[in-house]
């Protein structure tokens, strides 16, 4: 009886097996942004939402709420979404009425921030005024490319506005957010954004 030999199996070389481990990681990481993109979606909803919900006529004097869309110069530029709640005023120093703000931010990067701080409001003539804030907080970056070298970072804003109507108020402010050198690396970004302000 004549033994049949069998070919001995074929074992994949490893050059080969290169371009396959590098489709599984871009394939891995278009699935991480994917991710990231549907959160960020999401938070604007509930941001947007929020707002819509809050604009109805309520109690005079109880807060702002403010919604603002802005382009950070981040290395990979992000289009954002600011959602802030102000307390009443509480202090009047240096001209202006400060009360106590909350922030959260994202962007389509998938950058998201969220602080609180003082946030004061300088009346002008003609219904015109200026508003500044700081607001330390946290940072979680969307990508490599928008690291801000640690994620505890400081928000500082200011910008100028005017009343369009009884409780409304639209404005254009400038902010720059950065850890203030308590981490080695401190890039910082800059936002330029337009807001909504509704008191009620």
């Amino acid at each position: 009886m004549s033994r049949i030999n069998t070919p001995p199996p074929i074992e994949p070389s490893p050059h080969s097996s290169r371009p396959m481990r590098k489709a599984a990681k871009a394939f891995t990481k278009r699935q991480s942004a994917t991710s990231r993109s549907a959160l960020s979606l999401q938070a604007l909803a509930v941001m947007a939402s929020t707002f819509i919900a809050l604009a109805a006529p309520m109690p005079a004097a109880a807060g702002d709420l403010v919604l603002g869309l802005g382009y950070a110069d981040f290395n990979d530029p992000a289009t954002s979404v600011v959602l802030e709640v102000h307390s009443r005023p509480h202090w009047r120093f240096a001209g202006a009425d400060w009360s106590l703000a909350a922030a959260i931010s994202d962007d389509d990067e998938g950058d998201v921030f969220v602080g609180v701080g003082p946030a004061g409001l300088w009346q002008l003539p003609d219904r015109w005024f200026v508003e500044a804030s700081v607001m330390p907080g946290y940072f979680s970056q969307g990508n490599d490319a928008n690291d801000l070298g640690s994620e505890f970072e400081i928000r500082s804003l200011i910008g100028i506005g005017r009343k369009v109507s009884n409780g409304l108020s639209l404005s254009l402010a400038l902010s720059h957010t950065s850890n203030a050198d308590t981490a080695k690396h401190n890039p910082g970004v800059n936002q330029l954004s337009v807001r909504l302000r509704r008191s009620f």
